[in-house]
């Protein structure tokens, strides 16, 4: 638990360096044979039964209104250097942050799936991993950053991290109800792994001489699957996590609902779907809860390091920035309760029209909006898309997105003849990496892919 300090500027700088949103590929909405586009639309129903383990769907995704050049800058002979140094001019850096720098990664990984048909309709079965990350920090936080002593006073205020991991098991059926109309539930059981909050609602510094004060007001919570205390300082304040029994303490329940109208009769060629995901929450039996400290904390940090005379690398740079986070805020412990967090519930809306001169080219819109509590999981997503399937074992789509998080070019590939069905695309086409394959300009990126054993024939 000592990193809940560290969080505030730390963790921003390991997300850059190290890598969303978790879920499965919107590209893959509007393909019937990658067999995984029940976990965006449960009433969508697969060409044919299937199988896999460890291999059906891997999602991997970064989201972010800022990229690496926002924090890292080239000097000298090609030299990186941080925002931090007297070398980056502070209209150069701030002039090229939004009012809140948001970042996001996410995990979507299918562990077993099975998919077959049976009692008049369509039942999938899936043992998945989750992980969500999303971070949000304020322009004034790089603001005291980068200015120090230059101003005397600084109000901060709207900082957020939010991280949720669990397992889920998924027990989906759907079925035509009436001609046209196709309904679909999945059912999920879940098993919390880990959860945190940190939320900072004020943090004002003043400069008091050479030393600056800090009052804030903060909250933080966090758990893992097992038992958790936290470990105290001598002056009360939170040091570190001891852990004790790790069977799984957090379990949960939650719902996707789904409907799928093909309108040929009224429109023909034309087909709408509505769903809405992961209506639910996890109970976590040890939850720990902390504040900020009353009072107003002593701060020299930030200002009080040279960036440009220190020999050394970047990482220490960065350990650097994150050593003076740590000391803007402390947390004293509010021990531990049982609380229930809800899940990120997210609702789709779309339609597909097939041209009447060539059935398999189609054309089709899609929005998604994400709901939450915690503002830094809200998101907003609209595509345009492009399908064709001219055999039937390939389909591939392009879409363009427009959302939250800016634009974006999509695209997926799906062979899915009798005997191996494989699918590969991204939501997210990055052109400007790192050397690590890091976007550059912001960190907008995913990766998906899929390997399943199709069972049965088509139909």
């Amino acid at each position: 638990m000592k990193n809940i300090k560290y969080s505030i500027l730390a963790l921003l700088l390991s997300v850059c360096a190290s890598a969303g949103m978790a879920q499965s590929s919107l590209s893959s909405y509007f393909l019937d044979g990658t067999f995984h586009n029940n976990k965006l639309n449960p009433a969508m129903k697969a060409e044919r039964g299937y199988f896999s383990l460890m291999t059906g769907n891997l999602s991997l995704r970064t989201k972010g209104n800022v990229g690496i050049s926002n924090f890292l800058y080239t000097r000298g002979d090609n030299e990186l250097t941080t925002f931090m140094s007297g070398s980056v001019g502070q209209n150069e850096f701030l002039g090229g942050l939004p009012d809140v720098s948001r970042i996001g990664l996410g995990l979507d990984e299918s562990i077993f799936a099975l998919g077959f048909r049976a009692f008049g309709g369509y039942v999938n079965m899936d043992l998945s991993l989750h992980s969500s990350t999303m971070l949000a920090l304020p322009k004034s936080l790089f603001e005291f950053a980068k200015k120090g002593f230059q101003e005397n006073s600084y109000s901060i205020s709207g900082i957020n991290v939010n991280t949720m991991n669990y397992a889920a098991f998924t027990l989906g059926y759907s079925r035509e109800v009436i001609e046209g109309l196709r309904v679909g539930v999945n059912v999920k059981y879940l098993v919390g792994l880990a959860y945190a909050n940190i939320n900072v609602d004020k943090l004002n510094v003043e400069l008091n001489g050479d030393r600056w004060l800090v009052e804030s007001y903060a909250t933080a919570k966090g758990a893992i699957m097992g038992e958790a205390y936290a470990i105290l300082d001598e002056d009360g304040v939170i040091d570190d996590i001891e852990t004790g029994d790790m069977a799984p303490s957090a379990t949960g329940l939650a719902f996707d609902l789904g409907v799928v109208y093909n309108m040929d009769k009224i429109v023909p060629g034309l087909t709408v779907s509505a769903s809405i995901l992961d209506i639910g929450s996890i109970k976590w039996k040890y939850m720990m809860k902390a504040h900020s400290t009353d009072g107003k904390v002593e701060f020299d940090g930030f200002g009080t390091v040279d960036y440009d005379d220190m020999d050394n690398t970047i990482e220490d740079e960065f350990d650097r920035l994150g050593d003076d986070a740590e000391k803007l805020m402390e947390f004293r412990y509010d021990g531990n309760s049982s609380e229930k967090t809800s899940l990120n519930t997210t609702m789709y809306l779309g339609a597909e029209y097939s041209m009447p001169f060539y059935k398999p080219l189609s054309v089709a819109v899609l929005y998604g909006h994400g709901f939450s509590s915690i503002e830094a999981n809200r998101w907003n997503d609209f595509r345009t898309y492009l399908n064709i399937s001219p055999v039937k074992w390939f389909e591939a789509t392009v879409n363009c997105g427009f959302s939250t998080y800016g634009t974006s070019l999509g695209w997926m590939l799906n062979f899915h003849p009798a005997l191996l069905s494989f699918f590969i695309g991204s939501d997210y086409m990055v052109t400007n990496v790192t050397p690590q394959f890091l976007p550059v300009d912001d960190l907008n990126s995913h990766f998906t892919m899929g390997i399943n054993i199709p069972i049965g024939k088509r139909k």
